[in-house]
C-alpha cells in the first residue's frame, strides 16, 4: 500500500509539474488544448491539474478540455457556468470544446469557472481561470 501512495504522489508531482509549465505556455495563447486527469487515492477523487489558465485575448480557436477518468468507477465533470456535464465511465476520455462566443457571453466581471465531479460532490475539483 505504501508502494502505491508513493508511485501516485511521485505521479501526482510529474503531473502538477506539468501543468504549471503548460499553464504558464498557455499565458501566451497557444495552443487551446488541456489534459485533464480524475484520479483516485483511498476514497478521494481528484482533478489535476487543479487549475487551468486560459489567455483569451486574440483567441479565435475554441478551448479544447480532454478529460480521462483514471479511475475504477464512473465520475463526472461539470462547468455550471459554461453548461457542461458530462459523465465518464472507467478509462474513458472525453474531449469537451467550449467556443469564444461561449466565453464571450459570461463576460469580463467573472473570469473564474469552478469543474467538479457533479456525480460525487464530495471530490475535489478545480478551476478554470480566464485571462482577459
Amino acid at each position: 500500500m505504501k508502494a502505491l501512495v508513493g508511485v501516485s504522489i511521485l505521479f501526482l508531482l510529474v503531473l502538477i509539474g506539468g501543468a504549471r509549465s503548460y499553464a504558464e505556455e498557455m499565458l501566451g495563447g497557444e495552443p487551446a488544448e488541456f489534459r485533464l486527469a480524475i484520479l483516485s487515492e483511498e476514497h478521494v477523487s481528484y482533478y489535476v491539474p487543479s487549475a487551468i489558465i486560459l489567455d483569451e485575448k486574440g483567441r479565435l480557436n475554441p478551448l479544447e478540455l480532454i478529460v480521462t477518468n483514471h479511475t475504477k468507477k464512473e465520475h463526472g465533470f461539470a462547468i455550471d457556468r459554461l453548461k457542461v456535464r458530462e459523465v465518464l465511465k472507467p478509462g474513458e476520455s472525453k474531449t469537451i470544446k467550449i467556443s469564444v462566443t461561449d466565453l464571450d457571453a459570461i463576460g469580463t466581471d467573472r473570469s473564474s469557472f469552478k469543474y467538479y465531479c457533479h456525480l460525487h460532490k464530495g471530490h475535489i475539483g478545480g478551476q478554470l481561470y480566464i485571462k482577459r
